[in-house]
């Protein structure tokens, strides 16, 4: 069975009836309800699935995005490379106001987000720290957990805060549009225009154990970035989304990306073991990928290396461009997508690109070889041994040497 992942989306409208954006509700099925999970494994989770699986472009187009933060992730800054045009920080409604949240809000506003207060009830820490609606964009009242004199207070209350949107949630009758509506509410979310829907897509199948080596390397003293990406590259889902992190989060570097040593280089040690921890949590919600994608993820990992042991064979100073090839090259398999839309997701050099999309490059040959190792098509392996050069009883030794370094990977 393939490892699927999901992120529920609500559609949030303005006053004419358009797309202002979407709420992301994390979702763990298809099953269209919250499951009985923490708030920080759900934000988590919604961060994860949307940024780093399923891609922020498919969950919610070019339209921003409302994401719930507790008060702890909120302190755990895990927003630092989230693009603020297409995310909405949602402060939770049981998040105490403190100067130190104030400081991180102000901070947040400072960097370009907007801020909205989820589940809005104007209680006595609201009326006590006012400085806070000054650095607020929306307030979210919920039209079946507030009643009217709430709601007339809640108005009252923003009317000094010109800069304060209201979006009103679960409106479930036209009785409850009309009056939001002639309350003054900018935006307006719930069953009456549409039900959350479910975005699916498919995830990489990851090795766990494998995950806390690499954050037990992470946390002695100065791990070197070479031996930090040996640990990565055996694992076919954190190379991914470390890749489609780069690229998702814009840190303003050309789509050259050829080894996941030079990907950690760019965004650094830390970031790298941050997002590593996050994948890390998740996945351990999730379980691990089981059947049919977890074969094709093991012969994967196999053509990976045997594409980079015949490249350093041959004298390839970038053997690990080749290791990438291989890697991949049955990702639009695992996914269910055409390259055409994987090519976005993942920042790989141009001939990397190339090769995986079919185009003859000088790597082409090392797949075809990897694939027909696989296959056991001995004619087809003659024919590209004499191609590249390798005697065929040195292919047999290196395949070998590949299929034992993917089976220690189980």
């Amino acid at each position: 069975m393939d490892a699927s992942v999901f992120v529920g989306r609500q559609p949030i409208l303005d006053r004419n009836g358009n797309l202002f954006g979407y709420e992301l509700l994390y979702r763990n099925s298809e099953v269209n309800r919250f499951p009985n999970v923490n708030p920080e494994k759900a934000t988590i989770g919604v961060l994860v699935n949307t940024f780093l699986t399923i891609g922020v472009d498919r969950v919610s187009g070019a339209y921003p995005s409302f994401i719930n933060f507790t008060g702890e992730l909120l302190a755990q800054d895990l927003y630092d490379h989230l693009n603020p045009a297409r995310v909405i920080i949602e402060v939770l409604e049981d998040v105490e106001i403190t100067p130190t949240l104030l400081t991180k809000l102000r901070k947040l506003k400072n960097q370009g987000f907007r801020i909205a207060l989820d589940d809005f009830v104007l209680t006595k820490q609201y009326e006590v720290e006012k400085g806070l609606f000054e650095i607020i964009d929306f307030i979210k009242v919920d039209f079946i957990q507030s009643d009217r004199q709430e709601r007339e207070r809640i108005q009252n209350f923003i009317r000094v805060y010109p800069n304060v949107q209201l979006l009103a949630e679960k409106i479930e009758t036209e009785d409850d549009f009309q009056e939001a509506k002639d309350a003054g509410y900018a935006l307006f979310q719930g069953y009456f225009f549409a039900t959350p829907e479910i975005v699916m897509g498919a995830e990489v199948p990851a090795i766990d154990e494998h995950n806390f080596r690499i954050m037990d390397r992470l946390n002695t003293e100065l791990p070197s970035v070479q031996e930090v990406a040996g640990l990565i590259t055996q694992d076919m889902s954190l190379t991914y989304k470390l890749l489609r992190f780069i690229n998702t989060y814009a840190f303003g570097i050309p789509r050259k990306i050829t080894s996941i040593q030079q990907a950690i280089v760019l965004i650094g040690l830390q970031e790298t073991k941050k997002w590593l921890y996050i994948i890390t949590l998740h996945q351990m919600g999730i379980g691990q990928g089981k059947g049919r994608t977890k074969v094709l993820v093991d012969y994967s990992l196999v053509r990976a290396k045997l594409c980079e042991l015949l490249a350093k064979r041959n004298g390839h100073q970038n053997s690990d461009e080749f290791f990438l090839v291989g890697m991949f090259s049955m990702l639009d398999v695992i996914l269910h997508r055409d390259w055409q839309e994987i090519e976005h997701d993942i920042p790989l050099s141009d001939e990397v690109m190339q090769t995986l999309m079919g185009d003859a490059t000088k790597m082409t040959p090392f797949l075809q070889i990897a694939v027909a190792v696989e296959r056991l098509d001995l004619p087809q392996m003659k024919v590209l041994c004499e191609e590249l050069d390798i005697p065929l009883n040195d292919l047999c030794v290196y395949s070998q040497e590949a299929i034992r370094w993917g089976r220690q990977l189980d």
